[in-house]
């Protein structure tokens, strides 16, 4: 199509632009091609000349469904509008992808004369789509692996009589716990709460429940292991990072409590009828806190223990705020159905609750 210069009507400039925006070409009522603009020219690689006369299927994808083809034709000469998507061969063989629009014209007895079809090539564009069907789906399976891994607390021994509610708010979770029973018949339990949400507090409680994992054979008491811990955790937390925790153990012969805490809602216990809070004891851990005081509570006999994060209380979805560690541990026996209830819903912060029996 010719250059227009000024001056020209507005119908030739709205077909200027067309031109030069678009993929068009034209056919007879048996599909031979009379018009080609130069966009058709440059995408299919063949010279004008090598275009028209020929049949339109000089361009047809062999591996391209016939149905397509078949549903094309009955459309258009039915005097109907065709539109969708089909995928053309170029002369070296290599393919394209055109959203075509395909119209009949009609002469003024109605009758159509030819048809004219309006493209555009959306190669690079479905290209870039499966590009990114491909990155998100192997972001998909990585954040999926990492999660696994980051997500699964421990529960080292099955004679610990104990449930365990994880419901991290991300695909990664700042919330990380371990429960241990020891050789010596104690019980060690911590819970550790990143500040903020995905990736970094992540890391930060994994390599934290790392070293802990690995000094909490080796020491005799919690006083012991914090003292251990604490240099290598205030080492290892960023200038502005901080970490709430709790780290308990119960004394081989389940008389005695131990804890340290910060940052974190109080622990309860259930005695009898009466419910003790363990209250956090000390400031979160940042890089220049001191080492945390250890407190010990004789607690007799004792029937079972909630540990908790943040995220079960300051949540504000009203569908579940009958539920709350009170509830929990004075409800023991609603346990599996509540964990059910509470993974139902999201939560802008992740969600940990560890309820341990006394046996």
């Amino acid at each position: 199509m010719k250059h227009l210069a000024q001056g020209d009507s507005i119908s030739d400039q709205y077909l200027n632009i067309v031109d030069k925006t678009n993929i068009v070409s034209k056919t007879d009522l048996n599909g031979v091609i009379t018009y080609v603009n130069s966009k058709f020219v440059e995408i299919s690689g063949y010279s004008e000349n090598e275009l028209l006369g020929q049949a339109h299927n000089i361009v047809r994808d062999p591996d391209q469904e016939s149905s397509l083809f078949k549903e094309l034709w009955s459309s258009i000469k039915a005097g109907k509008t065709w539109t969708g998507v089909i995928t053309n061969l170029k002369k070296d063989g290599t393919k394209y992808t055109v959203n075509a629009s395909i119209f009949p014209i009609s002469n003024e007895e109605g009758e159509t004369v030819e048809y004219i079809a309006i493209r555009h090539d959306v190669t690079e564009l479905l290209k870039l789509n499966r590009d990114m069907e491909e990155l998100h789906y192997y972001n998909q399976k990585q954040e999926q692996r990492a999660r696994v891994k980051l997500e699964a607390g421990i529960v080292n021994d099955a004679s610990l009589e104990c449930q365990v509610l994880y419901h991290p708010s991300d695909v990664l979770s700042g919330d990380f716990y371990s429960i241990y029973k020891r050789d010596d018949g104690s019980i060690f339990i911590y819970m550790l709460d990143g500040q903020g949400h995905g990736i970094s507090p992540a890391l930060t409680v994994f390599a934290i429940s790392s070293m802990m994992n690995q000094a909490i054979y080796t020491v005799e008491n919690l006083r012991e292991l914090v003292e251990q811990l604490s240099p290598n955790i205030q080492g290892f937390l960023g200038e502005i990072e901080q970490l709430s925790y709790t780290m308990l153990m119960i004394s081989p012969d389940k008389k005695s409590v131990s804890y340290a805490s910060a940052g974190m809602y109080p622990s309860l216990m259930k005695i009898g009828k009466k419910v003790i809070r363990l209250k956090a004891n000390n400031t979160p851990f940042m890089n220049f806190s001191p080492i945390p005081d250890v407190s010990t509570l004789d607690i007799g006999e004792w029937d079972s223990l909630i540990i908790y994060s943040d995220g079960l209380v300051e949540h504000e979805n009203l569908e579940i705020a009958h539920i709350s560690p009170e509830y929990l541990l004075n409800n023991p026996h609603s346990l599996n159905s509540t964990i059910q209830e509470i993974s139902s819903h999201q939560f802008n912060d992740d969600v940990t609750i560890i309820h341990l029996m006394n046996p």
